[in-house]
């Protein structure tokens, strides 16, 4: 395994020399899905390294410590905390959480009989309900299962305790719509009971967010600051758009002052300090009109902006082609550049341009500075009929959701690469049943030419005879659809084979509100010989769903 440098660790150790020192530091991380394989625990080590540099007091994991629940796998984290501590190991605290259940049992029962093994395997001194006092501050943890009376006596008590300072609660899943992708994986229940409670600082984990997306920090009624990923893979969320997943090495060093906290971030893979000049900081005791990261304070940040005579170039890949390729410059002006939103216009029977589908990609701050000069994507050739015209509108937005003006482009389609028609629909509400659950279930309802989507789990079936091909044939996916969904939550949408559970794509985020009638195309490779899908649309609430066209094509 890789050592970190000695200059890397001294230069770590220099934070603690500053003239005020804080009177607690705690090392965070979350997500290390360590398995039965030692070399899992590599980020693990790094991050344990940098927060013995620094003399942490305390060291928090928010959660899913293994991947699946094994006994090596706990061993294996266990055996690295001790390598890197022989002796004086500050104290651990644990937020118990899902994956640590996984393969113990059910969602119901899997519970009690996983945390004794889970206890045991990590040498945990507290229970899945604790209460830890570091330097005159309560640090409370609960399990992701949580008994909801309990959690919110707990914060009360806690809170009722320490009026005047701040409540450090440890939770696996953050409170819905604080901080990055909490629309979907946030807890409502979690919100509304914080709200109630200012002073908390939720430190929470569960949606595998990077440290370089600023809204991973959110304060509002309370904070909260979502660590992130010490060991996994952020894919993060994407309108029309599956994105690329990312490794994520990443953990925290929170220094709690008497008027303020300090968080850093630390780049594990790199060894390095991110943004070490800018650490995230907010006053004490919390006010949310000095809170530096609300929204309000937020919408003063600028827009991104493209340069003067910036231009849109659009290729296709090849003659016939596959893909149209766009390269246009990164908005380096105003405000740091988040999502670039591409929407794709044809004209109507009437002539007019109008907007039939939109696909987000993120912007370069997930690379190193010298890369991120222009952006090219591709965008399927099942966007588009060979022949004809389209424009394509770019707009740059920043983190907080301001966008800056648009760079608009246009182009015409050359001949496309031939493609065997396996099944096409222009009426897939009558010709696919769209059904609850992942299997079973029941149809689900139409009212005024919408599908009333429960929630939870929905699906739209194909005849069966559509998929059959051998492993690694490749099929291209295209469906419009019009989606009408309420408050902040957005589906999600993704192929998926039943059994086992399978996506053949990583999931596509739906626009949040009324969609319009939008298009979403899939190219994927099929994985094993046997697999038949259906789309899933899930992870929201409720809301309405229209299906006009659906194809699946075997590319060649």
């Amino acid at each position: 395994m890789k050592k970190l440098s000695t200059v890397f660790l001294c230069g770590i150790a220099l934070l603690t020399g500053a003239a005020e020192k804080p009177l607690v530091r705690v090392g965070l991380m979350t997500d290390t899905h360590v398995t039965p394989r030692i070399s899992s625990c590599s980020s693990l080590k790094k991050a344990l390294q940098i927060f013995k540099a620094n003399n942490v007091d305390l060291i928090v994991n928010s959660g899913d410590v293994a991947d699946t629940h094994k006994a090596q796998a706990y061993k294996n984290y266990y055996d690295t905390v001790r390598s890197v501590y022989p002796a004086n190991k500050p104290k651990e605290l644990f937020s118990f959480a899902w994956h640590d259940v996984i393969n113990v049992g059910n969602w119901n029962n899997g519970w009690q009989k996983a945390w004794p093994l889970f206890k045991k395997g990590l040498g945990i001194e507290h229970e899945p309900y604790s209460k830890t006092v570091a330097g005159g501050y309560i640090f409370l943890t609960s399990p992701q299962n949580t008994d909801w009376k309990r959690y919110e006596k707990m914060i009360a008590d806690a809170c009722r305790e320490t009026p005047d300072k701040p409540v450090f609660l440890i939770d696996h899943v953050p409170a819905a719509n604080t901080t990055f992708n909490t629309g979907t994986w946030g807890n409502a229940r979690t919100r509304r009971i914080l709200n109630k409670y200012p002073q908390v600082v939720q430190i929470s984990g569960h949606s595998h967010g990077s440290f370089r997306n600023e809204l991973q920090i959110w304060q509002g009624e309370f904070t909260v600051v979502n660590v992130g990923c010490t060991s996994q893979y952020w894919g993060g969320s994407l309108v029309g758009n599956a994105p690329e997943r990312i490794r994520t090495d990443e953990a925290m060093l929170m220094e709690i002052y008497k008027n303020k906290i300090i968080i850093r971030r630390f780049d594990l893979a790199k060894q390095i300090e991110y943004k070490k000049d800018s650490p995230w900081s907010f006053p004490l005791p919390f006010d949310p009109e000095t809170a530096p990261y609300t929204q309000k304070k937020r919408n003063n940040v600028p827009a991104p902006q493209f340069a003067e005579n910036s231009k849109v170039i659009a290729l296709p890949d090849k003659v016939p082609f596959n893909s149209m390729r766009l390269t246009f410059p990164e908005a380096k002006n105003g405000g740091e550049p988040y999502i670039y939103s591409i929407k794709m216009l044809r004209k109507n029977k009437s002539g007019k341009w109008e907007s039939f589908s939109t696909r987000e990609i993120y912007a370069g701050f997930m690379k190193d500075p010298q890369k991120r000069k222009t952006v090219s994507t591709g965008l399927s050739s099942g966007f588009f009929d060979s022949g004809r015209s389209y424009q394509v509108e770019i707009t740059p937005y920043n983190f907080f959701g301001k966008a800056g003006k648009p760079l608009k482009g246009a182009f015409t389609v050359p001949q496309k690469v031939e493609t065997e028609l396996i099944f096409e629909s222009k009426n897939p509400m009558k010709d696919c049943p769209f059904m609850t659950g992942l299997e079973g279930g029941r149809k689900i309802a139409v009212k005024n030419g919408f599908y009333q989507h429960p929630g939870g789990n929905a699906r739209l079936e194909f005849p069966e005879e559509v998929w059959k091909a051998p492993a690694k044939a490749r099929f291209r996916f295209t469906v419009d659809m019009q989606m009408k969904q309420f408050g902040k939550s957005s589906w999600t949408v993704v192929l998926r084979n039943p059994k086992p559970l399978d996506n053949a794509n990583a999931r596509i985020a739906t626009p949040q509100g009324d969609s319009g009638v939008q298009r979403y195309v899939i190219e994927f490779a099929k994985r094993r010989d046997f697999y038949k899908y259906y789309l899933l649309i899930r992870e929201a609430g409720i809301g309405e769903i229209r299906f006009d066209y659906v194809k699946i094509e075997r590319l060649k």
